[in-house]
């Protein structure tokens, strides 16, 4: 009988890899999405899609890991500052999660994937990390066997630099000389769909090379164009703290979380093969707005 597996997420940059690379190893896929954009996007590779869109509950989750021998969760709400997103960090993230977990402990399920970040345990102050943290700490207690994996970053993480740099601006926060290894999110599902079972329960993974902020947006700046504009890292916290007054996508949560990681090292164990250089060789611009 074919292995069964529940993508959760799935219509999202690393959850689509994530089904592409199930689907070569064979498994029978179970989607879950929020948008229709994202039905339309999985059709192609399977026919077993839950919607749970921004007005649904998340009792209608019930039964979704009925028949699922595996669960990856790569759900959770968009960090770009240019994609608003309906619901708080707390509802999109925790609340749907938690849900799925408790599901998956009535039916069984073999084991449960979840992708969470880097930081998650060490900057708990902050909204992102801290909701990543509290769905950690409901699947550590949930009797589960489970694999917990932290990125510190993606590459398309960084589009949001992206669009700033076609409208000629790159901002840096800091002194731009932190230090990360993002990973493509490519390479991400390759490594948990290629390792899978021996995973161990909590792993942090970065990408191949450690570069500093400003070498990063040196190399956005020689393929998108746009100049660096360094900003003290006490002005933009006080940006973060007046835009959550006024804003309705928790904007200020995800600003200020953006200055924290911008201004510190988020560095972890090398995996993947694709280089920051290459990524932004290889992107279409037409498709980050």
């Amino acid at each position: 009988m074919a292995t069964t597996i529940l993508i959760v997420g799935a219509s999202g940059e690393l959850g689509m890899q994530l089904v592409k690379e199930s689907i070569k190893r064979g498994f029978v896929v179970r989607a879950l999405t929020r948008s229709e954009q994202g039905f339309e996007k999985l059709k192609e590779y399977t026919d077993d899609i839950w919607r749970l869109d921004a007005s649904s509950e998340t009792n209608k989750l019930h039964d979704i890991t009925s028949g699922i021998d595996y669960v990856v969760s790569a759900l959770g709400k968009s960090i770009s500052l240019f994609n608003p997103t309906p619901n708080s960090f707390y509802d999109n993230d925790y609340k749907a999660n938690k849900n799925i977990i408790n599901d998956a402990k009535n039916h069984n399920v073999k084991r449960f994937f979840y992708v969470s970040m880097k930081g998650a345990d060490s900057a708990s102050e902050f909204t992102i990390p801290r909701t990543h943290k509290k769905v950690e700490e409901e699947l550590e207690k949930s009797g589960l066997a489970y694999s917990i994996i932290r990125p510190v970053g993606f590459f398309s993480g960084l589009n949001d630099l992206i669009i700033m740099a076609k409208r000629k601006i790159i901002p840096l926060i800091g002194d731009g000389q932190a230090k990360t290894n993002s990973i493509y999110h490519g390479d991400l599902a390759k490594y948990i769909m290629t390792t899978f079972l021996d995973l161990p329960k909590l792993i942090e993974i970065g990408g191949p090379s450690i570069h500093t902020r400003e070498e990063m947006a040196e190399m956005i700046k020689k393929h998108i164009g746009g100049k660096i504009i360094k900003m003290p890292t006490a002005l933009a916290k006080v940006g973060s703290g007046f835009s959550d007054l006024i804003s309705k996508d928790q904007f200020g949560h995800k600003l200020s979380y953006f200055t924290y990681i911008m201004t510190h090292d988020m560095i972890a164990e090398k995996r993947g093969f694709l280089h920051f250089d290459d990524y932004l060789q290889g992107i279409d611009l037409s498709k980050i707005k």
